[in-house]
């Protein structure tokens, strides 16, 4: 999931000024920030209390800065689409070169336009409703920061409870311990052990810190497996869920419960910290409830860093930012100019832009079909050269590694 620019053909006026855009429905899209225009009016239940003035002396009110139509970038709608891709499946050529048929190209199911910055996760849920009543299967659901910084309420919990398994990034304010239940910590996005040892709770963080290097960031996030709280059986209905802690999952070893003690030295040993309150509760039941509402806001299917995580969440963000380049050629479809759509209005809009992106869909399952080999026939059109794909397990935050001399 994605929101990319697209231009209106009406031209777009000062927000604050004396005349309105020909398209009202449209509205500036701002490189910085969440893309929404900062001079568009707020009322004052939306906008935020000002902080309390010190005593000492009365500050004056601040006036809002106004942002110059240069730096707003241009005037239309947020795009948002859907873009389904096969992220299961490695992209790997056959023996003869040619591409797999089993793994087909990524294609755009569903768009809806709004104004930029505008509810992300009102237009994403909408796409997915549509999608879902026309039958189309959940699977990993990937999107950038504007949608899994919505509210749970618009977001998170909506499509989880239409089957969708979420994968995330975080913003640098949000790494580390994120919530709590009974006792389990939540840690970038899944459960884990409240006796997880510092420096695998706070390892992000300690890496945009430059308090450890990328080599030790990896090493201490594919630690944290032994800590984890897994789970005791599949969510119900409602989205609860049994979980149990690492050791009566036979992950770890802990004091706690002796019956999980002498297991051998390839299993992580447990160090809960004394209290007089006594042993939390995932410490002292064999198994606690985790409800669908605690940690939604940064809850997600896979452990964040890891392999898996890195091969699904890049190989869709990639997948969708991919297929925005694509649409947009200038030479096709041209879906940011306005050119190709000389006509106002939202409901116009989007009528003539989702025929762009059939288009654009059609385009892409031709040229792939012109590469396989099918029937022992040679291939119309040559396949386009693949890039190296780094290795999986390699990425970290502030970068990838790099391969040994």
């Amino acid at each position: 999931m994605d929101a990319t620019p697209v231009r209106t053909f009406s031209r777009g006026r000062r927000t604050n000024g004396p005349e309105l855009a020909t398209d009202p429905d449209a509205g500036w899209y701002v490189r910085e920030g969440d893309h929404r225009d900062p001079d568009t009016p707020v009322s004052g239940a939306l906008r935020p209390p000002p902080p309390p003035a010190k005593k000492s002396r009365a500050k004056a009110p601040q006036r809002h800065k106004k942002t110059s139509l240069k730096k707003k970038y241009l005037f239309g709608y947020d795009a948002h689409l859907i873009v389904t891709r096969d992220a299961e499946h490695d992209v790997v050529l056959l023996h003869d070169g040619t591409p797999n048929p089993d793994v087909l190209p990524a294609l755009v199911l569903g768009v809806a336009l709004d104004k930029p910055g505008h509810r992300p996760a009102y237009n994403g849920v909408k796409i997915l409703n549509r999608m879902q009543n026309r039958g189309y299967k959940p699977g990993f659901l990937a999107g950038d920061r504007a949608y899994n910084n919505s509210e749970p309420d618009e977001w998170q919990l909506p499509i989880r409870a239409m089957g969708y398994k979420p994968v995330y990034d975080y913003r640098a304010d949000q790494l580390g311990k994120q919530a709590e239940t009974d006792g389990a910590i939540l840690v970038e996005g899944r459960w884990y052990c409240p006796s997880m040892p510092e420096p695998l709770i706070n390892a992000t963080i300690d890496l945009h810190a430059e308090r450890i290097d990328q080599e030790t960031w990896i090493r201490l996030i594919g630690a944290r497996r032994g800590y984890r709280v897994m789970p005791r059986e599949n969510a119900d209905a409602d989205g609860y869920q049994r979980m149990m802690c690492p050791a009566e999952a036979g992950k770890a070893q802990c004091p706690l419960k002796p019956h999980t003690l002498g297991r051998g030295i390839h299993l992580p040993l447990v160090d809960p910290e004394p209290s007089p309150a006594g042993p939390l509760k995932v410490c002292r039941q064999r198994t606690i409830t985790v409800s669908p509402e605690t940690g939604a806001k940064h809850w997600q299917s896979l452990e964040y860093g890891g392999p898996e995580w890195q091969k699904i969440y890049f190989r869709l963000r990639n997948s969708v930012e991919g297929y925005n380049g694509y649409a947009k050629n200038p030479l096709a479809e041209g879906i940011e100019a306005a050119g190709s759509r000389r006509i106002r209005g939202i409901a116009a809009q989007t009528i003539l832009l989702a025929f762009q992106l059939a288009h654009a869909n059609r385009r892409k399952i031709k040229k792939w079909l012109e590469t396989l080999a099918l029937g022992g026939d040679r291939p119309r059109r040559r396949t386009h050269h693949r890039r190296k794909v780094k290795d999986r397990g390699a990425w970290t935050p502030t970068g990838h590694l790099m391969p040994a001399a």
